[in-house]
């Protein structure tokens, strides 16, 4: 079954798009984990603006991570 196309009236993605997205996903999610974690080379300074930056964008993919489950 194809997830529903979220944006559009009746649009749905094949079954390899999704899993496409899927995959893309989680590899958002871990890279921005790393990033906000990996905290040896950045000044306090430096980790706290990533963490405003990129922080919505972790939570934004996690949603979206739900809504391709």
């Amino acid at each position: 079954m194809s997830a529903p196309y979220l944006t559009g009236p009746s649009y749905y993605f094949t079954d390899l798009e999704t899993n496409v997205l899927q995959v893309a996903i989680d590899h958002m999610i871990e890279h921005l984990e790393d990033l906000l974690s990996d905290s040896d080379w950045k000044t306090e300074e430096e980790l706290a603006q990533l963490k405003l930056e990129h922080q919505g964008w972790l939570e934004a993919a996690k949603r979206l991570k739900e809504r391709f489950a």
